[in-house]
């Protein structure tokens, strides 16, 4: 079987000029949102750096791309059009899944993030799509919670699937990269960012065991791990893919993730391509780890403290 290519990215907080929500969509959480974009978060979300990214992986021949949420700011259902004329003009197969900012609020699924659903698997979640010899899982974190709170949740009913699923695809011999918007990794993002039931994702991870976990949410280029029945599982994060920034960690970028069979397993390869804003134009590579199983440790980038 031949090497499949995956584009990883998220978090593109689609950069356009967004009509003001009408007065009954702005008297709930999306108030502080919309107040936040034209404050400041259009600054940061640019629609030049994100047309570059998509330049950079239509140009690297990819096989499918893994978007981890959150493709709009408020998840108002105009801007959940805008999110699907957007994954219409993709330049390979794309496969997405809700972040937080999706789900913003409790909506109408058919009028928001249910326009999305020819980009997903079968649902309800976690859902999987296949590619190659690689099962894409997605799982939803994305869930409404209280003001001032940006948490995620799987909860027991998407776990108990996902434990099925991790085994039916490792029964057939395929590579499992589970998709998921919030870092399922401990000490990654604040409390009233993280997911809540990271314990336990983490025991479903360390008891089925899964080849590569996706995730983004919090606009950092990260890698670490979670422990799995055969070694350690490597678990990536992404910066935003329309980030304006000059740190190498934060700027927009994107995953190359390559993945061929290899010995029992499968040889996994990721190469981290990113857009400082000081390179005038200039793309930056780096080579994140390759794996070959069964092995219990990768070579990665430290994350920052």
């Amino acid at each position: 079987m031949s090497t499949t290519t995956i584009a990883h990215l998220s978090d593109p907080h689609l950069p356009t000029e967004m009509v003001p929500p009408r007065l009954g969509e702005q008297l709930n959480k999306r108030m502080f949102s919309h107040l936040s974009w034209k404050r400041r978060r259009r600054f940061i979300h640019r629609p030049e750096i994100l047309a570059r990214v998509m330049a950079d992986i239509r140009a690297s021949s990819v096989d499918m791309i893994a978007v981890t949420g959150d493709l709009t700011n408020m998840g108002l259902p105009g801007e959940c059009r805008q999110a699907r004329r957007w994954l219409e003009q993709m330049p390979a197969p794309c496969t997405v899944i809700p972040g937080n900012h999706d789900t913003l609020v409790q909506d109408n699924w058919h009028d928001t993030v249910g326009l999305w659903s020819p980009w997903m698997g079968p649902l309800p979640f976690p859902f999987v799509r296949r590619v190659g010899n690689v099962a894409l899982i997605g799982v939803s974190s994305g869930v409404p919670v209280p003001w001032f709170l940006a948490t995620g949740r799987v909860g027991a009913r998407q776990l108990q699937r996902l434990r099925t699923i991790l085994r039916e695809t490792a029964r057939q011999g395929l590579c499992r990269i589970v998709m998921i918007h919030h870092p399922p990794v401990a000490g990654l993002t604040p409390l009233r960012k993280a997911l809540t039931d990271i314990n336990d994702f983490s025991a479903c991870i360390a008891q089925e065991g899964a080849e590569m976990v996706l995730h983004g949410h919090i606009h950092l280029s990260t890698i670490s791990s979670l422990p799995g029945p055969d070694g350690a599982v490597p678990v990536l994060g992404i910066a935003s893919a329309s980030a304006r920034s000059r740190d190498p960690l934060r700027a927009a970028a994107w995953n190359r993730i390559t993945v061929a069979p290899g010995g029992a397993g499968f040889t996994l390869g990721v190469t981290r391509r990113f857009f400082p804003t000081d390179q005038d134009g200039d793309t930056t590579q780096e080579t994140i780890f390759e794996q070959t199983p069964p092995s219990s440790h990768f070579s990665g980038i430290s994350t920052p403290t």
